[in-house]
């Protein structure tokens, strides 16, 4: 008698076979997106650990004086910290809210460049994610191929920016999935165009921006994002705009000058694009920090300086060197341009201020018939006599001019 025959059984066991050998590949692929993760997350945590010892060896800061030690003593504290302040159960809740809402709203906080290496490194990270999820829905092993690194570098569609400021946020914090989207997308992005404007590629961003208004109305705002698809050279929006719109040379009066004072009592002096919002409209910010710190801040010191500042002076370029925005700090009233200038004419020890010897003469003519004239700091270096360049060719100057009129003045009692 035959053994009876179960056709339908041996199929069915066959799919379950198959079935649960294409799991077993999904969950290997599962798991090897984990680990890659992982590997991802130690990779910048040994990043974060080799940047904090750095920091450690870093850490160093001179003595600049204006400083009293006294054994035994505590650092000053306040009754009540910041981060107690801060705490939902404190009476003053809502105002802490409200000022780190406008310190989040009013202060600029550029993304420094390890932090544009990371985002860029988390974005990338999350469209390799998406590529594994895409192919599991699809039916395939997932990353037994690798993705293609076009896709890795370009796609900005279903990323998930929270996974992305989670990133971000675990190595340098305080980044939201919206501010990291915006950089991304709008500045970062590897298809943006970021060379130097062209004049044929300004010219014809203008002659689109006139196209659009003498189709809409001169009274209609520019719409930006055409005439950046339209100019075809992967530039953004606000970028077209820079270069689209023509903006007038600002000029200093006693009306913008008012109102950058009282841009400045409202604003403060760290926020200068709004100061400058609030001036003209064709102020920039650079023009109103250097119009205020040179010219206008009350605080600022026009009379001669003091022995007591010029020790002071000396004491901070010790400190930081010619770095004059921190040397400006040190010394109340005077600002980074006069400090330099003091150092530069009056202080440095290396510079020569004695009158020119003969020798000197002599030593600057011949170092002036090698290299050339015009070339006064590679002038300077070579005499090495401590000469600042635009003393040598001040003096120059001044000695063909003499040497010049001795030789045409006629001798003294010939007639």
């Amino acid at each position: 008698m035959q053994a009876p025959s179960f056709p339908d059984v041996a199929i069915s066991a066959n799919e379950h076979v198959l079935r649960a050998l294409q799991l077993n590949k999904d969950h290997q692929a599962t798991v090897k997106t984990q680990i890659e993760q992982l590997e991802n997350k130690l990779a910048a945590l040994e990043k974060l650990l080799a940047t904090a010892e750095e920091h450690d060896e870093d850490d160093f800061e001179p003595e600049v004086g204006g400083y009293i030690s006294v054994p035994g003593s505590s650092a000053i504290s306040a009754p009540i910290t910041s981060k107690e302040l801060a705490s939902e159960d404190s009476p003053f809740y809502a105002d802490s809210q409200r000022r780190q809402r406008y310190i989040d709203f009013t202060g600029y906080h550029p993304m420094k460049t390890k932090e544009l290496e990371d985002l860029a490194e988390a974005v990338r990270t999350e469209n390799h994610r998406l590529y594994a999820l895409q192919e599991q829905r699809n039916g395939n092993a997932a990353l037994i191929q690798n993705p293609p690194e076009e896709f890795l570098e370009l796609n900005s569609v279903g990323i998930d920016w929270e996974r992305v400021a989670s990133t971000m946020t675990s190595r340098h914090g305080g980044r939201t999935a919206r501010e990291c989207e915006i950089k991304w997308i709008g500045d970062r992005h590897p298809i943006i165009n970021h060379a130097q404007w062209s004049q044929p590629e300004i010219s014809k961003c203008r002659d689109l921006m006139d196209t659009y208004r003498a189709q809409h109305g001169h009274g209609v705002a520019v719409d930006w994002v055409w005439v950046a698809n339209e100019l075809k050279t992967n530039r953004t929006p606000l970028d077209c705009m820079r270069h689209g719109i023509i903006r007038k040379t600002h000029v200093w009066t006693p009306e913008s000058d008012n109102a950058l004072l009282e841009a400045v009592k409202i604003y403060g002096q760290n926020n200068w694009l709004l100061v400058a919002r609030v001036v003209s409209p064709d102020a920039t910010a650079q023009q109103c920090q250097n119009r205020y710190q040179r010219t206008l801040d009350p605080t600022l010191k026009r009379g001669p300086w003091s022995p007591a500042e010029d020790a002071k002076l000396q004491l901070a370029v010790s400190a930081y060197g010619n770095s004059w925005v921190d040397v400006a700090v040190m010394m109340e009233g005077r600002s980074n341009e006069q400090c330099r200038d003091r150092w530069n004419e009056r202080l440095d020890p290396r510079i020569n201020r004695e009158a020119w010897t003969e020798e000197e003469d002599k030593l600057l003519m011949d170092t002036v018939d090698e290299l050339g004239e015009g070339k006064w700091k590679a002038v300077s270096e070579k005499m090495g006599n401590g000469r600042k360049d635009s003393a040598v060719s001040a003096w120059l100057e001044l000695f063909l001019t003499t040497s010049n009129a001795d030789l045409h003045d006629p001798v003294q009692g010939e007639i």
